[in-house]
């Protein structure tokens, strides 16, 4: 396996800069995953580490080796792209042992056997090496590309978006496939997505990246409960975090130049009716183990999330308590306060 560093790069499409004075270590054995919104630079940054652009300014480095002017395929990295990418006349023995059969790989037959029927039962795949590739499902054929990834034992895996063509249940279940394998091969992972379930379930650590620069790093507890600015605040948590302006609170309680105030949803303390800060409920959702309630005070929302039982119902007045050591402070620009 290898560790990566970006150091301040930088990469333009014209007028549009993809990747902004970025600098970031992988260190060896991590799976890190970069996290943003469309847009925000994060398959740029996969392609530039891969070698398929070339940063502007600025150095990539495998192995503490500068890796900029380095063909991509002297890098020694596995690419896994959103599409699977299968050729579709070929078993699916042969679309993983594809890789070791290329020129510049080529082994000898019993090792490509040997190192197929491997990962094939790495991926439980075993049954299905005789299958063309048109006849697998989605997530059979998301684990064929993954495999054929793995059979070269790159060193380092880059893997855009990969479950993010699949349904919910599947990618419940590739998820934890991807957990497994990390752990047991430890490989240098870079993961790029846009869903927050899939960077905190997977991430040793998240990258946040917005309009290609590094907003955060940090494991996603660290992400979570101590966000560096709004926008990283805003990036985890379902339901979203609640933003609220500082005439809700008690002005002397608030710090200068303080914008916007944040609570999480599930910091909201709920209290009896006739406590202060009464709230209107507005909208109720139960479910098994999280109840979620819309509040609303003069026009401004505020979501709590419970997992106690309660008789509550549209339009009645809840008591509501925002725990001073739960609130988090920014400025205009987005900046946290610290306090």
């Amino acid at each position: 396996m290898a560790e990566i560093e970006l150091r301040n790069v930088s990469k333009r499409f014209g007028a549009i800069v993809a990747v902004d004075d970025l600098s970031l270590d992988v260190k060896d054995g991590e799976f890190v995953v970069v996290l943003g919104p469309s847009g925000a630079g994060k398959t740029t940054t996969l392609r530039l580490i891969a070698g398929l652009e070339g940063p502007d300014s600025g150095d990539v480095l495998i192995d503490g080796e500068i890796a900029t002017r380095v063909h991509p395929s002297e890098r020694d990295v596995a690419f896994i792209f959103q599409q699977y990418s299968l050729y579709p006349h070929l078993s699916v023995f042969d679309n993983l042992a594809f890789p070791l059969r290329s020129p510049r790989r080529r082994q000898s037959e019993a090792h490509v056997r040997a190192r197929v029927e491997a990962v094939a039962a790495m991926l439980h795949m075993e049954a299905k090496l005789a299958n063309m590739a048109t006849h697998l499902s989605g997530g059979e054929m998301q684990r064929v590309a993954i495999g054929r990834a793995l059979v070269r034992e790159p060193r380092v895996f880059l893997m855009d978006e990969p479950l993010s063509s699949l349904d919910a249940k599947l990618r419940e279940e590739l998820r934890v496939e991807l957990k497994r394998l990390h752990r047991t091969i430890g490989a240098t992972i870079v993961y790029v997505t846009h869903d927050q379930v899939e960077a905190t379930t997977l991430a040793d650590r998240i990258a946040i990246l917005e309009h290609g620069r590094l907003v955060q790093i940090g494991t996603p507890r660290e992400v979570y409960g101590n966000p560096a600015c709004l926008s990283a605040a805003r990036r985890l948590g379902s339901p979203p975090i609640n933003l609220l302006p500082p005439a809700f609170f008690d002005a002397s309680a608030v710090p200068a130049d303080t914008a916007v105030v944040a609570i999480r949803p599930e910091d909201v303390v709920l209290d009896a009716a006739d406590r202060k800060s009464p709230l209107s409920l507005k909208v109720l959702e139960y479910s098994p183990l999280r109840h979620l309630l819309i509040l609303d005070r003069d026009g401004t929302p505020v979501v709590a999330t419970t997992s106690i039982e309660r008789n509550f119902s549209p339009g009645q007045s809840v008591g509501v308590s925002l725990p001073a050591r739960s609130l988090l402070y920014f400025r205009a620009d987005g900046r946290r306060i610290p306090t």
